[in-house]
C-alpha cells in the first residue's frame, strides 16, 4: 500500500512568517496539537511545530524559532510501511507528504493509518503483543508542576493516576496540563554601568535595561483536580478490532489494561498497534 493511498489531502497548516498566537488559534479552531508550516503564500514546507514545541520555548514568540526546521518527510509514492517506521522511530504522530519541490501534498497520521489500515486488515488479531508493560504512573495528590516534570523526564504524554492503596483512580494526558497553562510576560530590569574616559575625573553611567520574557506557568494543583476521573480500560485478549473502537468511541489515543484480577498491567497505545503492518512484512 502506498503513502497516497492514507494520506489527508485536506489539513490545517500555518505559514512563516508568524507568531506563536496564530499557531494556537488554528490548532484550537481545527483540534490539532501539530501542524506543518509553509514558507509564505506557497506550498513549500518549511517545519512543524507542535503544542509540546510551544511548551517548552515559552518565551519564543516566532515560529521561525519555534518549528522544527527538519522534519522527516514522506512522498506520495513511498510505501505505507516505510511511513510506519519513520514514525515509530521518531516517536511522532505526524508526517509531511511533499513533492520532489518539498512542496506540500498531504499529512500522513497515526490516526488515518490506525483507522483506515489496522482495523480493517487486523480486527480479529489481539492487543496482547503490543501492550506496554513498563510504564510510569503518577500520585493522585503530586503537583501537577512534579507530575508535567515526570512525563518529560519519562518521555511519556499520559500518566495513569493511583491512589496511595496503588488502584487506578484516574488518567492524566500532556494535553490536560497544556489545556491548563498559560504564557505570562515577565519584565525584569537589569543595570549596566560604563566609566568614562579622563584623566583626573571619571563618573559613572547606569543604564537600566528592562527586558520583557515569557514565561509558562502552570496552576498550583494536584493531579487529582485536574486527571479525567472516568477510565476507560481494556484487558489484555481484546482484540485489536475492539480497541480501536473503543479509543475512537472516547476521542483517545490510549487505553490502560487490566489483567484478570483487574490490576493495571500496561498500556496500549494507537501507535503501537500500527507495529503489526511492520511484524506481517517480516
Amino acid at each position: 500500500m502506498k503513502v497516497k493511498e492514507v494520506m489527508k489531502t485536506d489539513f490545517a497548516r500555518a505559514s512563516v512568517p508568524g507568531t506563536r498566537d496564530t499557531v494556537l488559534e488554528i490548532m484550537s479552531k481545527f483540534d490539532k496539537t501539530g501542524i506543518p508550516l509553509v514558507k509564505g503564500d506557497t506550498e513549500e514546507l518549511v517545519g512543524i511545530v507542535s503544542r509540546l514545541d510551544l511548551m517548552r520555548k515559552p518565551e519564543e514568540d516566532q515560529l521561525a524559532l519555534l518549528m522544527d526546521r527538519d522534519p522527516p518527510v514522506v512522498s506520495q509514492s513511498d510505501e505505507l510501511e516505510d511511513a510506519v517506521r519513520i514514525l515509530l522511530e521518531r516517536g511522532i504522530r505526524r508526517l509531511p507528504v511533499v513533492d520532489s519541490k518539498r512542496r506540500l501534498k498531504g499529512m500522513i497520521t497515526v490516526h488515518q493509518i490506525i483507522r483506515k489500515v489496522v482495523s480493517v486488515q487486523f480486527p480479529d488479531e489481539l492487543i496482547s503483543p503490543f501492550v506496554e508493560r513498563q510504564i510510569t504512573t503518577v500520585w493522585e495528590k503530586t503537583p501537577l508542576k512534579a507530575a508535567y516534570t515526570i512525563m518529560r523526564l519519562a518521555g511519556t504524554d499520559v500518566l495513569p493516576v493511583i491512589s496511595e492503596k496503588g488502584d487506578l483512580v484516574g488518567i492524566i494526558s500532556v494535553s490536560d496540563i497544556i489545556n491548563l497553562s498559560k504564557t505570562v510576560r515577565e519584565r525584569r530590569s537589569t543595570s549596566v554601568s560604563a566609566a568614562s574616559e579622563g584623566t583626573d575625573w571619571s563618573w559613572d553611567a547606569t543604564t537600566v535595561l528592562y527586558i520583557t520574557t515569557n514565561e509558562l506557568q502552570l496552576p498550583d494543583k494536584s493531579v487529582s483536580e485536574v486527571m479525567v476521573g472516568t477510565i476507560v480500560t481494556t484487558y489484555e485478549q481484546e482484540t485489536i478490532g475492539e480497541a480501536i473502537k473503543s479509543m475512537r468511541r472516547h476521542d483517545i489515543d490510549q487505553l490502560p489494561v487490566t489483567n484478570a484480577s483487574g490490576e493495571l498491567c500496561g498500556i496500549v497505545r494507537d501507535k503501537n498497534l500500527m507495529r503489526i503492518l511492520l511484524s506481517n512484512k517480516q
